[in-house]
């Protein structure tokens, strides 16, 4: 078993908490909005990248994840959310076309529930069809935060 490790990045909401294997490398990506977890902060470049995204500078947050045991249809789905610009919303229908599967943005919206990577896979700027922001697993208001920091009127 790997041991993994953490470290937390504090903006106006509460800490991005992103998960760490020993190499370093991203595991996951959670919002801890109620102080569960203990400030771990780091002087990692990837850390002062988060730092300058919450304090709505633009930055690059693209970093490798391995997505090898994610289903072929969740990698297109990944893969198209993560070429979603900021600033840029696509609709659950826009992101299944897009990733070639056609009528299937419910099953879009499962992989976007199921994404242990918020803002690497940015799921927040995907929103539902009827104008509506669809849902989020740290809940709308944080979506809303998010795209609005992205310089969204939303």
């Amino acid at each position: 078993m790997t041991s993994r490790t953490y470290f937390t990045v504090s903006f106006e909401k509460g800490k991005v908490v992103v998960h760490t294997s020993v190499s370093g490398s991203v595991g996951g990506v959670e919002f801890d909005l109620e102080g569960k977890y203990p400030d771990a902060p780091s002087t990692s470049s990837l850390a002062r990248d988060l730092g300058c995204y919450f304090r709505g500078e633009v930055v690059d947050l693209k970093v490798p994840i391995d997505l090898s045991r994610e289903t072929p249809f969740r990698r297109k789905v990944y893969l198209t959310v993560m070429g979603l610009e900021r600033g840029v919303t696509a609709t659950y229908g826009e992101v299944a076309r897009l990733a070639g599967s056609p009528g299937g943005a419910r099953a879009v919206g499962q992989a976007m529930a199921a994404n242990r990577y918020p803002l690497f896979i940015p799921c927040h700027r995907v929103v539902a069809g009827s104008g509506e922001l669809g849902g989020f697993s740290s809940g709308r208001e944080l979506k809303r935060y998010l795209l609005r920091l992205e310089g969204l009127a939303v």
